[in-house]
């Protein structure tokens, strides 16, 4: 039974080891000759590695070889039983490793194996596989496999096949039968081998043909059936890059339509379950090192001197260590006691207050831009120098307090200075929207699988019932998403999806993927390229800068030529046709339905760094000496995709100059920029003394120069103040008269005709004038009153909006317009209630019945008095 988890699958790997598997073999991948054993290491080492990476517990391996010594369990039982027979069965298979979790400690163990003595007999080695997975322990969901290496090269006894066969059916094991030099199965046997090997060769296409028909009869997956492979193709398939698939942890969530604290009735909860559809692949983690290349794990402090010699005494104590386990006592090598010396890498910060020098040059603030590399080494040596000599103060974690950079000044916060955000753990839909107003390239992030709660039949019909309607209409949703109480939201689009896995059958789920925030999505925007206009909106046909007919249709040339899908569909049809797949032309509609491959798949294009990464780690895991057989180069599949390839590089050649010389295209010279030596600040300069400014008695030169900074602001454009007799002296304004307002007048907002700055002079002079515009008026300043305050930076705006609101209600009263302002009140009630200015109702409150709704009491009487 095939396993839907990730993990979960067990391996055992027999190798034959008999005295043929020494002879040499050439390379699939190059043209040397190298024993046969050496490339069936090679390849179960490569089988064994994806499995060691992941880490998990549940990929189990076992190794077995038959063909040299005897090392198994039912041979055992058999000679304590029998100890004077003579043919024990099981003979010549030796269990190397039982079964369980993959190590490193597995491929070592197959690396040293060794070509044996006897011919080894492959049935038997079947049979102790399969009782080995019988010993272990596992459940039904675990995906068991064998994969027998052999040459076929041995005659063996076949008196157990038939009992083989069985006990593959009743344990639901898989077998990968992997052939040296075998001939393909839609060949007959080369008759030119060896007996052996053609008896061998035709037993297991008999053998597995029989399995394979055993086996369908009573499961329907294909993952299930055996099958018959030649080695050269396994072990060129082991070298490939393989990307990890695995299947996500399922999770458990509700998705909420409405609100239960608004409308429980007609709010909907679905139990739902997810999973991660992709997650971003990262290279495999250094998570070891050896501790005498470290100097210590522990930070290194002054104070504990004692640690620097710590390095010699764990080397000490190593070789203590092992020269008690070494009979001739003498002192072991590196490589000795390596597994003695490897342990994980622990992070630790250490926290040291930055001491800065107040007598320092202005200059070594100003960075170390346009300064000799020479000059700012031996400066640096010098200022390391001085600080080993001076004894650093350190600070412990549980001291420091997270500050938050304001400008240039740096503001701390308590680590309980913000409450979490009020969160439940849920799925919440906050609306839909068609899916074709959708941006592609905001749907870049990772992607989970949703799908209904398999236990909960009501839950799975309102979920079908919703990705119905979604896909009908064509709509997505927007959903908030809560991975558990109390936790950051993210807002994610949830997209229907339905598939049909068989006749009658339907699945429906959806896909979800994270939405950016509207910091997180950056839009430039960019001038027309095909059109110009001038300042007065002239469109301007002849330019520079605008493409002419001739340069487009050399582009558009350069870009079809271009074509990688052209391209690859041109190169499969010459294939077709030099292997003779096709006897007569294909026409043009029949070749444009004959499914070519994609020059770019990204199926089968890879992360180079990634497995470049894994190809070192697995060669320095099999390789003694890597300065004797170092890192070779890497996988063609990894680099296919570097270059152009060289037929549309031709093509291109000559459009490309022509385009060229359209374009008058030429070499920008690189740009020199000057460098700028900042200088500090002067003594006199930085400040401005406002009691020595306007002493009448102090010279004009006495007066402290304003910074540079404050140098280069901007001024205010002010009227031409009046001549005076003598200009060379300071002047003081002495009366009010003198003074020239810089008066601006505030404009208010389009359709308004009160502005948000200076309201109630607005608000006035309406109310005086002429024209029955006091609802328009009252309402205007309505509006403007709610802006100021949630504008309001802390409660600066809130006198102002209670002196609009006093003069509102006066207005209303005198001028009958009680509900207009009724209605207004209640409004602003609601908003700020529900904004970030909660604490402006309080001074609302405060102010009493100045500003409080008018009653009808209050209304009548008004009228009463104006009548």
């Amino acid at each position: 039974m095939p396993s839907d988890r990730a993990g979960y699958t067990l391996s055992v790997f027999a190798i034959d080891v008999s005295p043929s598997m020494g002879e040499g073999k050439a390379d699939p991948g190059g043209e040397t000759k190298v024993p046969k054993l050496d490339l069936v290491k090679e390849f179960v080492a490569r089988r064994c590695e994806p499995k060691i990476s992941s880490g998990r517990k549940t990929e189990a391996v076992g190794i077995l070889s038959y063909g040299g010594k005897t090392n198994n369990q039912a041979n055992r039982a058999f000679v304590e039983q029998n100890p004077e027979d003579e043919d024990p069965p099981y003979a010549n298979v030796s269990c190397d490793v039982a079964i369980q979790t993959a190590k490193p400690k597995t491929v070592e163990v197959v690396m040293n194996l060794d070509v044996g003595e006897y011919e080894g007999n492959p049935v038997s080695a079947l049979m102790v596989a399969l009782d080995m997975i019988h010993t272990h322990k596992h459940t039904k969901s675990w995906a068991l496999e064998v994969v027998l290496i052999t040459d076929g090269e041995s005659a063996f006894r076949q008196d157990e096949y038939e009992e083989a066969m069985g006990r593959f059916d009743d344990l639901g094991v898989r077998l990968s039968v992997v052939g040296i030099d075998f001939q393909p199965l839609d060949e007959a046997v080369d008759k030119s081998k060896s007996r052996n090997k053609r008896l061998s060769e035709k037993f297991w296409r008999t053998f597995v043909s029989m399995l394979h028909e055993r086996i369908s009869k009573t499961t329907e997956s294909e993952e299930m059936l055996p099958t018959l492979e030649l080695f050269d193709d396994s072990l060129e398939e082991s070298r490939l890059p393989k990307a990890a698939v695995v299947n996500g942890t399922v999770s458990g969530i509700d998705l909420h339509i409405g609100s239960s604290e608004v409308d429980p009735e007609q709010a909907i909860t679905i139990p739902i379950k997810y999973s991660k559809a992709t997650m971003k692949a990262r290279p495999p983690t250094l998570s070891k090192a050896w501790k005498p290349a470290m100097e210590l794990q522990m930070p290194v402090r002054p104070s504990l001197g004692s640690q620097r010699q710590s390095s010699n005494q764990l080397m000490s104590s190593l070789i203590n260590q092992s020269q008690s386990f070494s009979q001739t006592g003498e002192p072991p090598k590196m490589e000795d006691f390596a597994s003695m010396i490897s342990a994980e890498v622990k992070h630790h910060s250490t926290y040291v207050l930055k001491k800065v020098d107040s007598n320092a040059p202005p200059s070594s603030q100003l960075g170390t831009q346009g300064l000799d590399a020479e000059y700012l080494e031996a400066t640096q040596q010098a200022t390391q120098n001085q600080d080993e000599d001076v004894e650093e103060e350190f600070v412990e974690k549980e001291d420091l307090v997270k500050a938050w950079r304001f400008g240039s000044t740096w503001v701390p916060m308590e680590a309980d200075t913000f409450e979490p955000l009020d969160t439940r753990k849920g799925v919440e839909v906050l609306g839909f929207f068609p899916k074709d107003a959708i941006k592609r390239h905001l749907l870049m992030g990772e992607v989970r699988f949703v799908w209904p709660d398999l236990t909960s039949p009501k839950g799975q019909i309102q979920f079908s019932a919703l990705v119905e309607g979604m896909e009908l209409r064509g709509m997505c949703a927007v959903v908030r998403w809560v991975l558990k109480d109390q936790a950051e939201p993210v807002i994610g689009l949830c997209l229907p999806a339905m598939d049909f896995p068989g006749e009658g059958k339907r699945l429906d789920f959806m896909y979800w993927v994270k939405l950016p925030f509207a910091e997180d999505e950056h839009n430039f925007w960019f001038p027309s390229l095909t059109t110009i206009k001038t300042a007065t909106g002239k469109v301007v046909k002849e330019h520079p800068l605008l493409p002419t007919t001739e340069q487009c249709d050399l582009m558009d040339d350069l870009v079809q030529s271009m074509d990688l899908d052209v391209y690859a569909k041109e190169q499969a049809k010459r294939e077709r046709q030099e292997n003779g797949d096709e006897d007569e032309a294909m026409s043009e509609e029949e070749d444009d339905e004959v499914d070519t491959p994609r020059w770019f798949d990204p199926e089968r294009s890879y992360n180079p760094v990634i497995h470049r990464i894994k190809e070192a780690i697995f060669h320095a895991s099999l390789t003694a000496d890597l300065d004797a057989n170092p890192l070779g180069p890497p996988h063609p599949e990894l680099t296919k995709f570097f270059d152009t390839p060289f037929e549309i590089v031709e093509k291109c050649e000559d459009l490309t100059k022509r385009l060229k010389n359209a374009l008058d295209i030429k070499k920008v010279p690189p740009r020199t920029r000057k460098k700028v030596q900042k200088e500090g600040l002067r003594e006199d300069e930085g400040f401005i003394d406002i009691d020595e400014l306007f002493d009448e008695t102090a010279a004009p030169s006495q007066v402290k120069a304003e910074s540079s900074s404050q140098a280069t602001k901007p001024k205010v454009q002010r009227p031409p103040e009046k001549k005076v007799k003598d200009e060379t002296e300071p002047r003081f304004i002495e009366s009010d008269e003198e003074i020239e307002p810089l008066t601006i007048k505030a404009k208010p907002k389009s359709g308004r005709l009160i502005s948000n700055e200076t309201p109630l002079e607005d608000f006035k002079t309406l109310i005086e004038g002429e024209g029955d515009i006091f609802r328009k008026a009252i309402n205007d300043l309505g509006l403007v009153v709610d802006e100021n305050i949630q504008s309001s930076f802390s409660y600066q705006n809130y006198p102002l909006a209670l002196d609009c609101l006093r003069e509102m209600r006066s207005t209303a009263l005198v001028y009958e317009e009680v509900e207009t302002y009724n209605e207004i009140v209640e409004e602003l009630e609601q908003r700020v209630k529900n904004g970030k200015h909660k604490d402006f109702w309080k001074r609302f409150q405060e102010a009493g019945e100045e500003v409080a709704k008018i009653s009808a009491e209050e209304a009548q009487k008004a009228l009463e008095e104006y009548e």
